[in-house]
Formats: C-alpha cells, structure tokens, sequence
C-alpha cells in the first residue's frame, strides 16, 4: 500500500489542525495550498532541497524537516533554508534547471525508486513553496501512519 502525505501552508496551530484531520481520515476545514504526495517523506524533501541548493548555488544550511509537535510525530516543518531554495527554483532564469533537479532528485541513491516523470511532484512542491512565500506561513509535510 502506497504511503500518503500531503505538503500545505499553515500557521503552526493550522498544521496541527490539518493534520488532525488527516490523519482521522477527514478533509481538513481549510482550503490551503497543498499537494498531495504519494510515498515522499521527509528525507526525500531534504534530498531534493540538496539538489535545489547545489543547482542554484546556495550554499549550505537547514534542508533537515523537523518534527513539530510530540503528539505528531508524522508532521513536520520544512525549515527556512529548505523553503528559500525550493522557492528559488521558481525564479531561475534557467528553464531547464527544475527539469535538471528532478531528474538528479530521483535518480539519488538514497532514494527508493520511483515510477513515472518526477518533474510534476517538484513544480507541485516548489508552487506550495511558493504560495507560502507569498503569505508568509510556514510550509508543512503530513505523513501518513499507515
């Protein structure tokens, strides 16, 4: 059976609520930014905010998502760093580049293997990413437990 997870935009007590819904099965009451993603988790984000960085050149920093609350341990907050650089791939002026991390992201070792094109789950990613730049909340990942 094929893991969920679901990447949103929310405040800290939103994501809290979010994921309550979630993971009782619900649809959550908000109507924020988010896509669905199936078998990703919180590694796999951090892997692909190691391709984003090293393609648009940012350096190093935080790429690690955190746990955000102790009652839930399956959701967590991409920290700062992450959201800069995934955001980033939204404005390089190189069209080919997001086209470049996903295919760098999906043939990572560390990775399980994936079907299909991993172009779409990036552009989905970076446009939550997006989004939550724009408002100014935080960008977060649910897991599922099953």
């Amino acid at each position: 059976m094929a893991r969920r997870a679901q990447l949103f935009v929310a405040t800290h007590a939103g994501a809290l609520a979010r994921a309550d819904a979630l993971d009782s099965g619900q649809r959550p009451q908000s109507e924020t930014p988010h896509v669905e993603l199936t078998d990703l988790g919180a590694l796999d984000l951090e892997l692909l905010g190691e391709e984003a960085a090293r393609a648009v050149r940012f350096g190093r920093g935080d790429l690690e998502p955190a746990e955000v609350d102790l009652a839930h341990e399956l959701l967590f907050k991409l920290p700062p760093f992450l959201v800069e650089v995934l955001g980033e791939l939204s404005r390089v002026e190189d069209p080919d580049l997001p086209r470049e991390v996903a295919d760098a992201w999906s043939a990572s070792a560390e990775r399980d293997p994936h079907e299909g094109d991993p172009l779409p789950v990036v552009l989905g990613i970076v446009g939550v990413v997006v989004a939550a730049e724009q408002v100014g909340r935080g960008v977060y990942l649910w897991v599922s437990q099953t």
